[in-house]
């Protein structure tokens, strides 16, 4: 799901699954058989062993959560992580993201790249396609392979699913390092440079191409944390801002100081 390119990205190792598995094993040690057997209530079809075996092949080989340790599975990691799907989101973005060769991390660089253009790509199997065809690191991506991405991507916060595609919004996303690097680097309530701010910004989102203006995903997802009351975007007369991606009848198309919100670590 997350190694270099090409690799089997698919539908069945979905964010939930990998989570359950994770929270099982947090529980108590068991062996695959075992998992098997819990997972699918005691009666294990065709259908779920092979979705419960790719969401173990991505907790253990990819993300590295669990482990196995004479021929049982064990957390490997803080069971802090898992407290809640929020933790485990957080905790994935931070190995997930830095996978600059995975079919993963370039599909999201060029989904988000595409701006509202993605919406001509009227389903997956075209998305896919152009996605190969455009892009060289993406040669020989498939339906599959982006059905797959598309559960991981909205989890993650990239976007929102809407029936065949994904709405470009990386609220989700930049919420989680509003709360996470954001206090190591400014403070929560006070004004700063949009300049400042996007660089810094820029810098933790490697999946976002440094572009003027924003990209469309970026920009929405600043526009709906400032509709939200989690940040404040100002724009302040004689001083330098930065563009947002147009956007028709939106009242906030750049901006030059913003205001992080100590609300948005909540």
């Amino acid at each position: 799901m997350f190694d270099i390119h090409p690799d089997s990205m698919r539908m069945d190792p979905t964010p939930e699954r990998v989570y359950t598995v994770c929270r099982i094993i947090e529980r108590m040690s068991l062996s695959k058989a075992d998992l098997y057997d819990a997972m699918s209530l005691g009666n294990p079809g065709k259908s779920n062993f092979s979705e419960i075996k790719a969401a173990i092949r991505v907790a253990t080989n990819e993300l590295h959560l669990i482990e196995n340790k004479d021929d049982k599975l064990i957390l490997k990691v803080d069971p802090q992580i898992l407290s809640t799907p929020i933790s485990f989101r957080r905790h994935i973005s931070s190995i997930v993201f830095k996978r600059k060769e995975s079919t993963f991390f370039r599909f999201s660089a060029w989904y988000i790249q595409k701006n509202e253009s993605i919406a001509t790509l009227n389903s997956w199997e075209v998305k896919a396609k152009t996605a190969s065809l455009e892009n060289d690191d993406l040669q020989g991506m498939n339906e599959n392979a982006a059905l797959g991405w598309r559960f991981w991507a909205a989890f993650l916060g990239l976007g929102y699913l809407q029936e065949t595609t994904l709405i470009p919004n990386m609220k989700i996303r930049l919420q989680d390092i509003l709360s996470i690097s954001f206090p190591h680097s400014f403070s929560y309530d006070e004004s700063i440079r949009a300049v400042d701010f996007t660089i810094w910004l820029l810098s933790q989102l490697p999946e976002v191409q440094s572009s003027t203006p924003l990209p469309l995903a970026l920009s929405a997802g600043l526009r709906t944390l400032h509709e939200l009351g989690y940040i404040t975007l100002e724009a302040r007369p004689d001083t330098e801002r930065i563009q947002l991606y147009y956007v028709d009848g939106d009242p906030i198309n750049d901006f030059s100081h913003i205001t992080v919100k100590g609300d948005v670590a909540l």
